[in-house]
C-alpha cells in the first residue's frame, strides 16, 4: 500500500474512522470528503498523526457535482486515484413494506446506491488511467437475510452487491477490481446505544472490518474480483452455520 493514493468516501464515520487509520498505517495516501453532517474534527487525531498523507475537503458525494469534484480534487492531490473505498450509506428500519413512507425508500437509494454509482461513474476513468486499481464497498448482512421490517435498507445494500460485480465485469480485464465487504452489527457507541440490553460478543469491531478492507483495496488482493466477504464478527448461536 505504500504511497497508494486511497479515496475513503465515509471516513469521518465509526467504520471509516479505522478504515483511514488502517490504510494510513499500511502506507497509503488516504483522502476523506466530509459531508455536511460530518463532524470535520473527527479526524484531527489522525491529521495530526499522518500529516500530509491525509487530505480531507467538504463535498456531497449523493450529488453529481460533489462526486464528480470529489475524484478531481484526489487526483489533484495525489496525482492519481488507485483505490476507492466507499463506505457513505445509511440505515432505516422499523416498518414494513406497506407502512413504509416513499421518503424512506429514496433515502435509501440515494445514500446506498446512488452515492455508490456516481463515485464510481467518475472514479472509473481515474483508475483505468492508473492502469487499474480497487474499488471496495460496504454492504449487510441484512442484504442477504433478516430482511423483515427493513427492506429498502436491504434491498438497497443487495443492490449494491449487484453494482459491484458488474463493475468487476466490465472492467475486470482493464485490471479494474470491485469487492464487497458484508458486515452483520458493527460493534460502536451508537448501536450499543440503540440496542441496550443485546448480546454485543457476536458484534464485529470496526477495526476488523477495516483489514479486511485494507487488503481488498491493496495489490495484494490482485486475484480477488466481484467477491462478497462476510464479516460477521463472533461465535454464532447453538445450531447456527455460516
Amino acid at each position: 500500500m505504500k504511497d497508494r493514493v486511497v479515496l475513503v468516501t465515509g471516513g469521518a464515520g465509526n467504520l471509516g474512522r479505522a478504515v483511514t487509520r488502517g490504510l494510513l498505517r499500511a502506507g497509503a495516501r488516504v483522502a476523506v470528503p466530509f459531508y455536511k453532517t460530518d463532524q470535520p474534527s473527527a479526524l484531527d487525531t489522525i491529521r495530526s498523526e499522518f500529516g500530509d498523507r491525509f487530505h480531507s475537503f467538504a463535498l456531497d458525494l449523493t450529488t453529481e457535482r460533489g462526486a464528480e469534484q470529489a475524484i478531481r480534487q484526489v487526483a489533484e492531490w495525489g496525482g492519481k486515484v488507485e483505490s476507492v473505498a466507499h463506505l457513505v450509506g445509511g440505515y432505516a428500519g422499523g416498518t414494513r413494506i406497506a407502512e413504509m413512507p416513499v421518503e424512506t425508500w429514496n433515502r435509501m437509494v440515494e445514500l446506498n446506491m446512488t452515492s455508490a454509482y456516481l463515485v464510481t461513474r467518475f472514479a472509473l476513468p481515474a483508475l483505468l488511467e492508473a492502469g487499474g486499481g480497487s474499488f471496495v464497498f460496504v454492504s449487510s448482512r441484512a442484504a442477504f437475510e433478516g430482511r423483515a421490517s427493513r427492506s429498502a435498507y436491504a434491498a438497497t445494500k443487495a443492490g449494491l452487491v449487484s453494482f459491484a460485480r458488474a463493475i468487476a465485469d466490465e472492467y475486470g480485464a482493464a485490471g479494474v477490481r470491485a469487492n464487497i465487504v458484508v458486515p452483520d452489527t458493527i460493534d460502536t457507541d451508537d448501536n450499543r446505544a440503540a440496542n441496550p440490553g443485546a448480546d454485543t460478543s457476536r458484534w464485529v469491531k470496526p477495526e476488523d472490518i477495516a483489514e479486511v478492507i485494507v487488503f481488498l483495496a491493496s495489490h495484494r488482493s490482485r486475484a480477488i474480483n466481484g467477491a462478497a466477504v462476510p464479516v460477521y464478527g463472533g461465535p454464532l448461536p447453538e445450531g447456527r452455520t455460516r
